[in-house]
C-alpha cells in the first residue's frame, strides 16, 4: 500500500485513542491491517528502476505527511498524530533498513516485523488497478474524515 494511507491512518489512530502506550502500538500494527487489505503497489508494480522507485516513493512520503500535517495542524493532539504516523510507517523502514543493510537482522523483532510484512501484503496485479487503488482511496477519505472532525477536546491551540 503506498505511504499515504499508512500515514493517514496512523495519524488518525493518534488523534482517537488518548493514551499514547496504546496508541502507538495500534498505528504500528495498522499497517499490517492495511496491507491485508487487496490493494495494488503503484510505485514499484510497474517495474521502475531504482532511482525512479526512490523518488516516486520519496514523494508518497512527502505528501502523506504534508497532507496530514494541514490536517492537524493547531490540533491539541498533534503531536501524538504525528508519532502515530511514524508508527504506522516504522514497519516499512525497518523492512527498508533489513534490505538495505547488513546488520538489521540481527536486531531482535526485525525479522518477525519483516516475515509479517511479508505475510500480510495482499497486493493484487497491475491488471486491477482500479481495485487496487479504490482500496486505497477509500481508507484515505475515512482518515481524512476523522482527522478533519473536530471534537471538545481538539479545542485550538493557539
Amino acid at each position: 500500500m503506498l505511504a499515504v494511507p499508512h500515514i493517514l491512518v496512523g495519524g488518525a489512530i493518534g488523534k482517537q485513542i488518548e493514551r499514547p502506550y496504546v496508541a502507538l502500538p495500534v498505528a504500528f500494527a495498522s499497517h499490517y491491517v492495511l496491507d491485508a487489505i487487496p490493494h495494488v503497489d503503484t510505485i514499484s508494480a510497474f517495474g521502475f528502476g531504482l532511482l525512479k522507485t526512490s523518488a516516486l516513493t520519496l514523494a508518497d512520503l512527502f505528501v502523506g505527511f504534508a497532507v496530514l500535517a494541514l490536517l492537524i495542524s493547531r490540533q491539541k493532539r498533534a503531536i501524538w498524530m504525528f508519532l502515530g504516523a511514524l508508527a504506522a510507517m516504522a514497519v516499512d523502514g525497518c523492512v527498508v533498513l533489513s534490505l538495505s543493510l547488513p546488520f538489521p537482522h540481527g536486531i531482535p523483532g526485525v525479522s518477525a516485523i519483516c516475515y509479517l510484512h511479508r505475510i500480510a501484503g495482499r497486493s493484487l496485479p497491475n491488471s486491477q488497478w482500479v481495485i487496487g487503488l479504490g482500496t486505497q482511496v477509500l481508507v484515505v477519505a475515512a482518515a481524512i474524515l476523522i482527522l478533519r472532525k473536530r471534537t471538545a477536546s481538539d479545542s485550538r491551540v493557539e
